[in-house]
């Protein structure tokens, strides 16, 4: 028996499983290039099922992307790493020492990472000294703020100096500590989240979504054109 004839002896069932979608793929607030899909989407833009929950953003007025957690209000978003599933966010007003003062991550899906520590203590004269770093933005004409990392911060200030907290800087920018001023200032959040986990989909250059709109289950989607979910099965019968 050839193999061309041994071929015409194999039959082949598929068997398809299909979830259709009318979700859009891509959508961004302008073209600076940060894609916007699952799980995150613009609120209002498509229906609740085409994110997932916690992850809804905005446009600004000026075309910006922006996020909204919960207890520590809105911030620009610079750019989104969907294979280590990660976003980078900094403050609208440039002012990232005074956002962390209050930042809680609580009722959001992500979580801070690359954190630094850091104390920030407020004085009636400015420090000099290339270990203090100046917060002019949480300064006035009569207190000036500096931060300090905690490693090189000892209890002998001045005594018109107090504390005012001792953070975790969660940033984005690993270096140096001597390069860390400017990062500091005007640096961006480093936030993670881990579910949904849609890393195996971004690492075989497919596209994460619900299984279905009645699922809480996700799955790859590797159908671009028509938004379908496609699950192979095939079985060989010899005869």
């Amino acid at each position: 028996m050839n193999f061309l004839k041994v071929l015409f002896h194999f039959f082949i069932l598929f068997s398809v499983a299909c979830a259709s979608s009318d979700c859009q793929y891509y959508s961004w607030c302008s073209d600076n290039n940060i894609l916007i899909r699952f799980p995150f989407q613009i609120e209002g833009q498509q229906h609740p099922y085409c994110g997932y929950p916690g992850f809804k953003l905005t446009c600004s007025n000026d075309s910006k992307t922006v996020i909204t957690l919960p207890y520590s209000g809105k911030f620009f978003v610079r750019n989104i790493n969907y294979l280590r599933q990660q976003i980078q966010v900094y403050d609208p007003d440039d002012c990232l020492p005074k956002r962390l003062l209050s930042l809680n991550l609580s009722d959001s899906p992500f979580v801070a990472t690359s954190l630094r520590n850091y104390t920030l203590f407020s004085c009636p004269t400015r420090h000099t000294g290339s270990q203090f770093i100046p917060i002019d933005c949480l300064s006035n004409s009569t207190s000036f703020v500096s931060a300090i990392p905690s490693v090189n911060f000892t209890n002998s200030l001045r005594e018109s100096c107090h504390v005012v907290k001792k953070l975790s800087f969660p940033v984005a920018w690993l270096g140096h500590d001597e390069n860390f001023r400017d990062d500091l200032l005007s640096g961006d959040l480093l936030l993670t989240w881990y579910a949904p986990d849609c890393r195996y989909c971004e690492s075989q250059e497919a596209l994460c979504g619900f299984e279905s709109t009645n699922s809480d289950q996700v799955g790859c989607f590797f159908d671009y054109q028509t938004g379908k979910i496609y699950s192979l099965n095939f079985t060989l019968f010899v005869v």
